[in-house]
């Protein structure tokens, strides 16, 4: 029982943060950026599940995410952040130059 409710949360903490993550993203607002770090969150949970249920081929999807999460923010998040950081109002790069 316990093992279930453990997989339960894995699951559907994974299909919500990613769900969260897709509308952050696809809203194309300031804090838009962020949906990257949503978006790991769930493929970290999404490669839990898969190894708790043995599911291979899930966990190999989700682990490509995982990369490509971490180059949506290497590529999107962190130029956001630095802009933040250098003063500009509303976080585009091409703002703070």
């Amino acid at each position: 029982m316990m093992e279930q409710t453990i997989e339960l949360i894995f699951q559907w903490g994974g299909a919500a943060f990613g769900i969260a993550g897709a509308g952050l993203l696809s809203s194309n607002v300031r804090l838009s950026p962020y949906g990257w770090l949503l978006f790991l969150v769930s493929s970290v949970q999404l490669c839990i599940y898969a190894v708790l249920i043995q599911a291979w081929g899930l966990l190999a999807l989700n682990a490509c995410f995982v990369c490509t999460n971490f180059n949506g923010i290497w590529r999107c998040l962190m130029p956001y952040l630095r802009a933040r950081k250098n003063g500009c109002t509303d976080g585009t790069p091409e703002a703070a130059r």
